[in-house]
């Protein structure tokens, strides 16, 4: 099943690739402790992994940009990506440890405690400066995740640009400050808001704006999402699952969806509805990169609130 709209969108994703392991617990061990696992999931992850797998199960084209440790071929991860709709052809394969990430969910809240290598993923920067990014044909979208805000400067012509930069935003708000103005639209939730800007409310997301962005996306987790362009302000105030499984990846769900409905014209009333649709459904589901087919986004759709509108003042 695809997503209603015209033509097949190419979406050309940047960012990492990881060997995830998602252990379900009761609750997080202390110094010195064993606790055991309800429940565990092991495979790729990564944001921009992620969001290309989502862009593929909704039913349109991803290319994944990433760099991939020497383990990842061994296992045959990259082949793994490739029968699942995503295009490999940009994946650059080195001789240095994979990312690696492990994520412990407690099963009572779905609350997350993570450990993270970046392994090759180091030289993503280094890679999209060797060897350029080039756009595609008709309706082309690059996606960038959690990759540092220099990759920004690395963006081809002719092709709408996102931003999702996870820890990025704590670790480099200056940079991201200014480099705003190349980005047509953010997503951020309100602690990475904050760790920009010192605040996580609207007025702090309308100064964005002012230096240049486009279109501010915030998310919210259960509370939904908000999004902010000069002019308008639309806001959803929550998400229809109430005991997610894990939320590991919903937010790159949440990213894909919106991006394609955007794309394909959808009102971001509209798009905003679908990308709460996407991100609830993965939290139905185990592990980062287990994402929703379309399918099951749309099957999801009903029971998600309109949005209304809201004022930054």
């Amino acid at each position: 099943m695809v997503l209603p709209g015209p033509g097949v969108q190419t979406h050309i994703a940047v960012g990492n690739i990881n060997l995830d392991i998602s252990l379900s617990v009761d609750r997080l061990p202390g110094p010195e402790e064993v606790v055991f696992a309800r429940d565990a999931w092991i495979g790729v992850g990564g944001a921009a992994t992620n969001y290309a797998i989502a862009v593929a199960f909704l039913g349109q084209k991803p290319v994944l940009v990433a760099v991939a440790g020497r383990e990842m071929e061994r296992l045959g991860v990259v082949d793994m990506l490739k029968s699942r709709g995503v295009d490999v052809s940009r994946v650059r394969t080195v001789d240095r440890p994979s990312g690696v990430v492990v994520v412990m969910v407690v099963a009572s809240d779905s609350h997350r405690s993570m450990v993270s290598m970046r392994g090759a993923n180091e030289e993503l920067l280094k890679y999209i400066e060797e060897e350029p990014l080039e756009g595609a044909g008709g309706e082309c979208h690059v996606h960038m995740a959690s990759v540092p805000p220099q990759a920004l400067d690395y963006a081809p012509r002719g092709c709408t640009l996102s931003y999702d930069p996870g820890g990025e935003a704590f670790k480099r708000p200056k940079s991201l400050w200014n480099r705003l103005q190349r980005v047509d639209w953010m997503f951020i939730n309100t602690s990475e808001l904050r760790g920009m800007s010192g605040n996580g409310d609207l007025e702090a997301a309308s100064r964005l704006l002012e230096s240049g962005l486009r279109r501010l996306v915030l998310k919210h987790g259960r509370g939904g999402a908000t999004v902010i362009e000069r002019g308008l302000c639309l806001t959803l105030d929550r998400t229809p699952v109430l005991e997610p499984i894990d939320v590991t990846g919903a937010g790159d769900a949440f990213d894909a969806a919106f991006n394609i409905a955007v794309k394909a014209g959808w009102g971001i009333g509209g798009a905003l509805r679908l990308a709460v649709a996407a991100g609830s459904a993965k939290v139905l589901k185990r592990g980062s990169s287990n994402m929703p087919t379309a399918a099951e986004v749309l099957a999801m759709l009903p029971r998600v609130a309109s949005p209304r509108e809201c004022s930054l003042g």
